[in-house]
Protein backbone atom coordinates (compact mmCIF):
# COMPACT_ATOMS: atom_id res chain seq x y z
CA UNK A 1 0.00 0.00 0.00
CA UNK A 2 2.95 2.45 0.95
CA UNK A 3 3.89 2.17 -2.82
CA UNK A 4 0.72 3.69 -3.54
CA UNK A 5 1.90 7.41 -2.49
CA UNK A 6 4.89 7.00 -4.43
CA UNK A 7 3.03 6.39 -7.42
CA UNK A 8 0.85 9.42 -6.93
CA UNK A 9 3.90 11.47 -6.85
CA UNK A 10 5.07 10.08 -9.96
CA UNK A 11 1.86 10.58 -11.63
CA UNK A 12 1.12 13.95 -10.47
CA UNK A 13 4.77 15.14 -11.78
CA UNK A 14 4.52 13.14 -15.28
CA UNK A 15 1.82 15.22 -15.79
CA UNK A 16 3.28 18.55 -14.69
CA UNK A 17 4.42 21.33 -17.90
CA UNK A 18 7.81 20.55 -18.32
CA UNK A 19 8.77 24.11 -16.81
CA UNK A 20 7.37 23.40 -13.53
CA UNK A 21 8.75 19.84 -13.42
CA UNK A 22 12.05 21.23 -11.26
CA UNK A 23 9.61 21.71 -8.35
CA UNK A 24 9.01 17.86 -8.28
CA UNK A 25 12.54 16.62 -8.11
CA UNK A 26 11.83 17.59 -3.90
CA UNK A 27 8.98 15.84 -3.38
CA UNK A 28 10.21 13.05 -5.57
CA UNK A 29 13.13 12.91 -3.84
CA UNK A 30 11.96 12.60 -0.46
CA UNK A 31 9.49 9.77 -1.76
CA UNK A 32 12.16 7.71 -2.83
CA UNK A 33 13.65 8.19 0.46
CA UNK A 34 10.63 7.00 2.28
CA UNK A 35 10.49 3.83 0.59
CA UNK A 36 14.17 3.23 1.16
CA UNK A 37 13.65 3.69 4.86
CA UNK A 38 10.65 1.54 4.77
CA UNK A 39 12.98 -1.70 6.54
CA UNK A 40 13.15 -3.32 10.01
CA UNK A 41 16.61 -2.34 9.62
CA UNK A 42 16.18 1.49 9.77
CA UNK A 43 13.10 0.89 12.46
CA UNK A 44 15.56 -0.73 14.21
CA UNK A 45 18.18 1.79 14.75
CA UNK A 46 15.77 4.61 15.00
CA UNK A 47 14.05 2.51 18.35
CA UNK A 48 17.94 2.47 20.04
CA UNK A 49 18.72 6.06 19.21
CA UNK A 50 15.17 7.50 20.21
CA UNK A 51 14.25 6.84 23.58
CA UNK A 52 10.65 5.89 24.69
CA UNK A 53 7.80 8.49 25.52
CA UNK A 54 7.13 12.15 24.68
CA UNK A 55 9.47 14.73 24.97
CA UNK A 56 7.60 17.90 23.80
CA UNK A 57 4.14 18.53 22.49
CA UNK A 58 5.34 21.91 21.06
CA UNK A 59 5.15 19.35 17.50
CA UNK A 60 1.47 19.89 17.75
CA UNK A 61 1.80 23.49 17.66
CA UNK A 62 4.23 24.31 15.25
CA UNK A 63 2.76 22.64 12.56
CA UNK A 64 0.49 25.33 11.88
CA UNK A 65 3.79 28.12 12.08
CA UNK A 66 4.46 28.16 8.45
CA UNK A 67 0.46 28.93 7.60
CA UNK A 68 0.60 30.81 10.24
CA UNK A 69 3.29 32.89 9.09
CA UNK A 70 1.52 33.46 5.83
CA UNK A 71 -1.74 34.33 7.19
CA UNK A 72 0.06 36.99 9.11
CA UNK A 73 2.39 38.47 6.59
CA UNK A 74 -0.93 39.20 4.71
CA UNK A 75 -2.64 40.96 7.71
CA UNK A 76 0.67 42.45 8.04
CA UNK A 77 0.09 43.66 4.68
CA UNK A 78 3.58 42.39 2.66
CA UNK A 79 3.63 42.27 -0.92
CA UNK A 80 3.11 39.07 -2.53
CA UNK A 81 2.41 36.98 -6.03
CA UNK A 82 -1.11 36.50 -5.53
CA UNK A 83 -4.11 38.46 -4.90
CA UNK A 84 -5.90 37.38 -1.69
CA UNK A 85 -8.48 35.97 -3.58
CA UNK A 86 -5.96 33.95 -5.51
CA UNK A 87 -4.45 33.28 -2.35
CA UNK A 88 -7.29 31.50 -0.66
CA UNK A 89 -8.58 29.58 -3.66
CA UNK A 90 -5.04 28.31 -4.22
CA UNK A 91 -4.80 27.68 -0.12
CA UNK A 92 -8.33 25.86 0.20
CA UNK A 93 -7.42 23.67 -2.67
CA UNK A 94 -4.02 22.48 -1.74
CA UNK A 95 -4.87 21.97 1.70
CA UNK A 96 -8.18 19.93 0.17
CA UNK A 97 -5.62 17.57 -1.48
CA UNK A 98 -3.01 16.78 1.14
CA UNK A 99 -5.63 16.05 4.28
CA UNK A 100 -7.29 13.65 1.60
CA UNK A 101 -4.51 12.36 0.62
CA UNK A 102 -2.62 12.05 4.23
CA UNK A 103 -5.98 10.86 5.68
CA UNK A 104 -6.71 8.37 2.47
CA UNK A 105 -3.37 6.87 3.33
CA UNK A 106 -3.63 6.35 6.90
CA UNK A 107 -7.05 4.63 6.19
CA UNK A 108 -5.60 2.37 4.01
CA UNK A 109 -2.57 1.74 6.08
CA UNK A 110 -3.09 0.68 9.92
CA UNK A 111 0.65 -0.20 10.26
CA UNK A 112 1.24 1.11 13.94
CA UNK A 113 3.45 3.88 15.06
CA UNK A 114 6.67 3.65 17.17
CA UNK A 115 4.87 4.41 20.05
CA UNK A 116 2.40 1.30 19.61
CA UNK A 117 -0.94 3.45 18.49
CA UNK A 118 -2.11 3.04 14.78
CA UNK A 119 -2.26 4.65 11.62
CA UNK A 120 1.43 5.50 11.57
CA UNK A 121 1.53 6.39 8.13
CA UNK A 122 2.24 9.36 6.63
CA UNK A 123 2.95 12.01 9.15
CA UNK A 124 -0.15 14.75 8.70
CA UNK A 125 1.85 16.76 10.83
CA UNK A 126 4.88 16.98 8.66
CA UNK A 127 2.46 17.12 5.86
CA UNK A 128 0.65 20.03 7.26
CA UNK A 129 3.90 22.07 8.05
CA UNK A 130 5.31 21.31 4.55
CA UNK A 131 2.56 22.08 3.05
CA UNK A 132 1.89 25.59 4.76
CA UNK A 133 6.18 26.10 3.92
CA UNK A 134 5.83 25.74 0.48
CA UNK A 135 2.87 27.95 0.42
CA UNK A 136 4.98 30.86 2.07
CA UNK A 137 8.20 30.19 -0.45
CA UNK A 138 5.63 30.66 -3.66
CA UNK A 139 4.38 33.72 -2.63
CA UNK A 140 7.57 35.27 -0.90
CA UNK A 141 11.03 33.71 -1.91
CA UNK A 142 11.66 36.57 -4.05
CA UNK A 143 11.14 39.12 -2.12
CA UNK A 144 11.73 37.87 1.63
CA UNK A 145 13.33 34.79 1.76
CA UNK A 146 14.03 35.15 5.46
CA UNK A 147 10.45 34.38 6.19
CA UNK A 148 10.83 30.80 3.92
CA UNK A 149 13.93 29.68 5.48
CA UNK A 150 11.82 30.40 8.91
CA UNK A 151 8.92 28.47 7.59
CA UNK A 152 11.10 25.50 6.25
CA UNK A 153 13.01 25.53 10.01
CA UNK A 154 9.27 24.81 11.85
CA UNK A 155 8.30 22.17 8.86
CA UNK A 156 11.75 20.45 9.45
CA UNK A 157 11.63 21.07 13.23
CA UNK A 158 7.53 19.25 13.32
CA UNK A 159 9.14 16.44 11.02
CA UNK A 160 12.18 16.03 13.97
CA UNK A 161 9.64 16.18 16.68
CA UNK A 162 7.38 13.29 15.59
CA UNK A 163 10.16 10.78 15.59
CA UNK A 164 11.86 12.38 18.79
CA UNK A 165 8.39 11.80 20.34
CA UNK A 166 8.11 8.75 19.12
CA UNK A 167 5.02 9.26 17.16
CA UNK A 168 6.27 8.90 13.60
CA UNK A 169 8.97 6.25 11.78
CA UNK A 170 11.52 8.17 9.80
CA UNK A 171 9.64 6.32 6.61
CA UNK A 172 6.55 8.16 7.95
CA UNK A 173 8.04 11.81 8.33
CA UNK A 174 9.61 11.56 4.81
CA UNK A 175 6.22 10.96 2.85
CA UNK A 176 4.46 13.67 4.97
CA UNK A 177 7.19 16.39 3.84
CA UNK A 178 6.55 14.78 0.22
CA UNK A 179 2.74 15.09 0.42
CA UNK A 180 3.14 18.52 1.76
CA UNK A 181 5.32 20.04 -0.75
CA UNK A 182 3.36 17.97 -3.92
CA UNK A 183 -0.30 19.38 -2.69
CA UNK A 184 1.30 23.06 -2.84
CA UNK A 185 2.92 22.78 -6.23
CA UNK A 186 -0.06 20.57 -7.53
CA UNK A 187 -2.50 23.32 -6.31
CA UNK A 188 -0.50 26.20 -7.89
CA UNK A 189 -0.41 24.14 -11.19
CA UNK A 190 -4.45 23.06 -11.17
CA UNK A 191 -5.77 26.42 -9.84
CA UNK A 192 -5.48 28.46 -12.92
CA UNK A 193 -7.33 25.78 -14.65
CA UNK A 194 -10.21 26.15 -12.01
CA UNK A 195 -9.61 29.94 -11.38
CA UNK A 196 -12.90 30.56 -13.00
CA UNK A 197 -15.16 28.31 -11.08
CA UNK A 198 -13.47 30.47 -7.70
CA UNK A 199 -14.30 33.58 -9.35
CA UNK A 200 -18.19 32.73 -9.34
CA UNK A 201 -17.31 33.42 -5.33
CA UNK A 202 -19.09 36.96 -5.88
CA UNK A 203 -18.39 38.06 -2.22
CA UNK A 204 -14.75 37.63 -0.77
CA UNK A 205 -13.32 39.15 2.39
CA UNK A 206 -10.55 38.92 4.38
CA UNK A 207 -10.57 41.13 7.42
CA UNK A 208 -7.67 41.49 10.23
CA UNK A 209 -8.99 41.33 13.38
CA UNK A 210 -7.02 42.72 16.41
CA UNK A 211 -8.06 42.36 20.07
CA UNK A 212 -6.06 43.08 23.59
CA UNK A 213 -6.28 38.95 23.56
CA UNK A 214 -5.71 37.99 20.66
CA UNK A 215 -4.63 38.33 16.67
CA UNK A 216 -6.19 37.37 14.18
CA UNK A 217 -8.51 37.59 10.86
CA UNK A 218 -12.10 36.12 9.44
CA UNK A 219 -12.84 35.15 6.14
CA UNK A 220 -15.90 35.36 4.37
CA UNK A 221 -17.19 34.09 1.02
CA UNK A 222 -20.59 34.59 -0.93
CA UNK A 223 -22.01 31.82 -3.03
Amino acid sequence: MRVIALIILVTFSAHAEKPSFKKWKTPLALGIASGLTYNPFAKQIQTKIVGQGRVTPLDDYIQYGPAAMYVGLNIANYKSKEEAFDQAGVFILGTGIYVAATHGLKGLITEARPDGTENTFPSGHTATAFFGATILAHEYRDTHPEFVIAGYTLAAATGALRIANNKHWVTDVLMGSAIGIASAELAYLVYPKVRHQWQKLNRFTLTPQVAPAYYGASMSIGF
